[in-house]
């Protein structure tokens, strides 16, 4: 299981992922009015700095101070920074007591108790009403493309299982093709044979 200091490591060498925000996301928030959102593993905060820039108050939480930094500063570029805050954690046993609109975390890929423990964690923090976001490469997309190793993939099984929502969820989950445009990896062009397991749950009110 990487550490806060190797993620730290992988950060301050270069910038990791390209930037732009996740199309799912994209698509997701659409649907929602703006409020509060919480990004679990935000990275360099490229989705917490596109929520914040479309009117949600954002807080991003990630190992890695380094790559806070980097999303601090994106936040300032982008004249948002006022909309949001950063939180370094580990991941294996962070929890909150705040509750959010809009709980998303776009590929954290850890080994399964770490995953499953942050998933919880984040559902935990969604607010009634409100919506949970997870989204990871899937175990069959194509192994000459980028990512992370297939045993930190998971299906749509093992997301329903470490996550063990209650009944008062109303959960989808499907894998996908990846919208095109813009690649989070940086690579030109449409991402041809990119699939995802998109888990979307609301918690139903009481």
């Amino acid at each position: 299981m990487p550490s806060s200091s190797q993620w730290n490591e992988r950060y301050a060498a270069k910038a990791l992922w390209s930037g732009k925000v996740n199309p799912t996301l994209v698509i997701a928030a659409g649907e929602l009015e703006t409020g509060s959102a919480l990004d679990v593993g935000c990275g360099e905060g490229a989705d917490a700095v596109w929520l914040a820039s479309q009117g949600w108050r954002v807080r991003g939480v990630d190992f890695s101070q380094e790559a806070l930094a980097r999303a601090a500063d994106a936040a300032t570029r982008e004249n948002v920074a006022n909309r949001c805050e950063w939180i370094q954690a580990d991941l294996s046993v962070w929890t909150t007591n705040r509750s959010y609109d809009l709980v998303t975390c776009h590929f954290l890929h850890e080994e399964a108790a770490v995953r499953g423990r942050a998933w919880r964690s984040a559902a935990a923090a969604v607010i009634s009403g409100g919506t949970l976001l997870i989204v990871g490469h899937s175990p069959d997309e194509h192994e000459s493309l980028p990512g992370p190793p297939s045993d930190v993939r998971f299906s749509e099984d093992q997301i329903i299982a470490e996550l063990g929502l209650s009944s008062g969820w109303h959960v989808e989950v499907k894998t996908k093709a990846r919208e095109t445009g813009a690649d989070v990896y940086d690579q030109p062009g449409p991402q041809r044979g990119r699939r995802d397991v998109v888990l979307t749950a609301k918690r139903l009110s009481n």
